[in-house]
């Protein structure tokens, strides 16, 4: 899910590792009430994770469409998150007002480490392993109906939320490592991009 891709990036140093390997990329299916696809690149050691989705929600009968670019990077001390509407060419960019916070707490942890720490924070506690597409995982359990099964090697093979009447899940169809993801998938490209002061958002 976002929030943990959001989390799971985090720097306190320009060469730091932010993950195991330097590039990987996942295919997700979206199941429940959200049906479609995204596509996961993860590049520079986790220092950039770029995805795009294309799904459609359904609850209670309405229906959501969603055709977006999220770009998460690592960037002079700073996290910065990029949200692109394909469909209309526009986007949003925020610095992350946690990011430096979070940075702090990841010192002298390895990427692993740290992950774990969040999911703990998040209530979580990990439930065993399961195989998923013939990838082994260790499922997590937290908060709010959240799960997750995260690879050895901390990679997100499945994830979701069952809340109420509304269950959400993205599961890996398909794990390339030592793969960049698909060309242009961190690209900006003629998107018109507005910057959002998010802290001041949130202070509000």
């Amino acid at each position: 899910m976002v929030c943990l891709l959001v989390l799971f990036n985090t720097d306190s140093q320009a060469d730091q590792k932010l993950h195991p390997l330097e590039n990987y990329s996942v295919t997700y299916e979206l199941r429940g009430n959200s049906s479609g696809t995204k596509i996961l690149a993860s590049r520079d050691y986790g220092r950039k994770q770029c995805s795009i989705e294309k799904s459609e929600m359904e609850v209670m009968g309405n229906k959501t469409k969603k055709n977006d670019k999220i770009i998460i990077m690592a960037e002079d001390g700073e996290q910065w998150i990029i949200t692109i509407n394909l469909n209309e060419n526009t986007g949003t960019k925020m610095k992350n007002p946690m990011f430096k916070t979070l940075a702090d707490s990841m010192k002298e942890k390895s990427p692993k480490e740290f992950s774990e720490s969040v999911m703990k924070q998040m209530g979580g506690e990990k439930k065993g392993q399961k195989t998923v597409n013939g990838e082994t995982c260790t499922e997590w359990t937290m908060m709010a109906g959240a799960y997750a099964c995260v690879t050895d090697d901390q990679i997100l093979l499945e994830s979701g939320a069952n809340i109420a009447n509304i269950s959400l899940s993205e599961v890996a169809t398909d794990v390339k490592r030592n793969d960049p993801g698909p060309k242009g998938i961190c690209d900006i490209g003629s998107a018109k991009i507005e910057t959002i002061d998010l802290g001041q958002m949130m202070g509000q």
